[in-house]
């Protein structure tokens, strides 16, 4: 997962690594077995070589040592997302105030949002003028992971800081039925649509549905504008990853950016300034 850039295509910025600092109680489709607590140094597992690759790590704030290891992460300009972790709200303050800065597919594999104990997702509403920043969280909106109620509500919370994520697995554009597991899944995967489980239950391994989809997914269920949810996948993810070069339609930014219609249909793709991919005209 070297940083790498590719001429007609999207560049690869850095790794984003979910896991090994996870809550076994909500591993999700994870390999509980690799799970480490945050007293292992990052170096031991990763290799120290390739610390400097990961731009994004998801940790668990109610694990023992966790904020030691928040803190040393962001030290190395590492962001941390809380993520398959049971903490409180509470404890997501006290990770946040030790330098995280986002959630991992926000409600998913995480603590239910409660009316008198809200969790973490109860993090993306804390005040701009606070002591305590709001996270950027990401949001699975592929109809599987949240209900199209829950998107809305969510992303109506703080649209500065959403970011949709397709959650798409390896599965998405394979013919349904069973499919082998691996080190990280060791389960038969199921796919069915753009629903992916883990065979014989109802346990997500992830989506197949792609980030288009989801930016108008999100259009129809909140009515928010082609822009507003334009900005969940390109401002938003530049401003909580510090990207200063591209992400926004700003002088002196790459020209990376996509033609949409209305609808949110994708029209063209550009890539440096450069259109590496156009619909082709219906007959």
């Amino acid at each position: 997962m070297k940083p790498s850039a590719f001429p007609r295509a999207a560049s690869l910025l850095g790794a984003h690594v979910e896991g090994p600092y996870l809550a076994s109680s909500k591993r999700g489709a994870h390999n509980a077995a690799l799970f480490a607590e945050p007293s292992v140094l990052p170096g031991s597992i990763y290799g120290s070589s390739n610390l400097a690759n990961i731009k994004l790590a998801t940790v668990a704030p109610e694990l023992p040592s966790s904020t030691p290891l928040i803190s040393a992460l962001a030290a190395q300009d590492i962001r941390v997302s809380l993520g398959h972790s049971n903490a409180t709200y509470d404890q997501g303050v006290a990770a946040l105030n030790a330098g995280a800065t986002a959630l991992t597919h926000t409600l998913n594999a995480m603590t239910p949002f409660h009316h008198r104990e809200p969790g973490l997702a109860g993090l993306v509403t804390l005040p701009p003028s606070g002591d305590t920043k709001a996270p950027y969280y990401s949001l699975i909106a592929d109809g599987h992971h949240l209900h199209p109620s829950v998107v809305s509500m969510l992303f109506r919370a703080n649209p500065s800081k959403a970011i949709l994520i397709s959650d798409s697995v390896e599965l998405y554009g394979l013919p349904d039925g069973v499919h082998p597991g691996h080190t990280q899944i060791p389960h038969p995967q199921r796919k069915q649509g753009t629903r992916a489980t883990i065979e014989g239950t109802d346990t997500l391994v992830g989506g197949c549905t792609s980030l288009q989809e989801s930016v108008q997914n999100l259009m129809k269920w909140t009515g928010c504008g082609v822009a507003e949810a334009v900005r969940c996948v390109t401002e938003n993810v530049a401003d909580l990853m510090g990207v200063a070069d591209r992400g926004k339609l700003e002088a002196g930014r790459r020209a990376d950016f996509v033609v949409l219609e209305e609808d949110g249909q994708l029209r063209e793709t550009w890539v440096g300034g450069v259109k590496v991919w156009e619909r082709p005209e219906e007959d």
